[in-house]
C-alpha cells in the first residue's frame, strides 16, 4: 500500500523556508528530554527579538518542530492529533500549543497515566485546550482529534512518517540543513547552538 503524500510540509515552522539555516527538531510530547530540548529551541527562536523571523547574529534561521512518537509513550498519539487540530497549518500557534503542553507534561506523562484510561486522557486534553484558548470549542476539538482515521489523524501520521524516513529513533533529534547533528542533544545550551551554527559560516 502506498503512503499518501501530505498536502503540505509536515511540522510547525518559525521563520522562512528560504532561510539559509533550516533546523528541524523531532520531538515527542511525552518525552522529558524533548521538553528539555524544547526549552533551548524556544530560547534560540527568541534570540532576535522577532520569533516569527528568528535569526542568529543577523543570519536568518528557520526552526521546524516535528512531532514523532516513541513506542513507549502511549499518550503522545492523541496529544499529537490534538496539536494538529488546534494548530492546523499555523506554525507559530503550533509552537505556542507545544509549549503549553510541555508546561503541563507532568499531568499526562509516565506514572501520571499508568492506571488511567484513554477517555480520561481525552478529558485532560479538553481541559488543556480550554486553558490554552478559552475561545476554542475544546469538546469539539477533542471529538475531531479522537479518531484514528480522517484528516487530523493523517496530518499527525505525516509528521511521524517523515521522522521515520529521516531515520529518527529517539527524541529530541536535531537536523540542520538535512543532516542530523548527534553532538547536539537535549542538554545542549543556546551557547552550544551559537557555536555550532557559527562553525557553518
Amino acid at each position: 500500500m502506498s503512503i499518501p503524500v501530505p498536502p503540505r510540509p509536515s511540522g510547525y515552522r518559525l521563520g522562512s523556508g528560504d532561510a539559509p539555516i533550516q533546523i528541524e527538531v523531532f520531538i515527542d510530547l511525552e518525552c522529558p528530554f524533548s521538553k528539555k530540548g524544547w526549552s533551548t529551541m524556544s530560547a534560540l527562536a527568541n534570540q532576535s527579538g522577532d520569533r516569527l523571523q528568528p535569526a542568529i547574529a543577523g543570519r536568518p534561521i528557520a526552526i521546524t518542530a516535528l512531532p514523532a512518537i516513541l513506542c513507549d509513550h502511549r499518550q503522545s498519539w492523541d496529544l499529537t492529533k490534538a496539536l494538529a487540530k488546534v494548530a492546523g497549518a499555523d506554525g507559530p500557534r503550533g509552537w505556542q500549543f507545544i509549549s503549553h503542553l510541555y508546561q503541563h507534561q507532568q499531568t499526562f506523562s509516565g506514572d501520571a497515566f499508568n492506571s488511567k484510561t484513554r477517555q480520561e486522557l481525552f478529558d485532560l486534553i479538553e481541559q488543556l485546550i480550554t486553558a490554552f484558548d478559552p475561545n476554542l470549542p475544546a469538546a469539539e476539538v477533542v471529538k475531531a482529534s479522537s479518531s484514528d482515521d480522517g484528516a487530523i489523524a493523517s496530518q499527525a501520521k505525516a509528521s511521524i512518517r517523515y521522522a521515520i524516513s529521516q531515520g529518527v529513533w529517539s527524541t529530541p533529534t536535531f537536523v540542520v540543513n538535512g543532516s542530523q547533528v548527534p553532538q547536539l542533544e537535549s542538554s545542549a545550551t543556546v551557547s552550544d547552538w551559537h557555536e555550532f551554527l557559527a562553525s557553518l559560516d
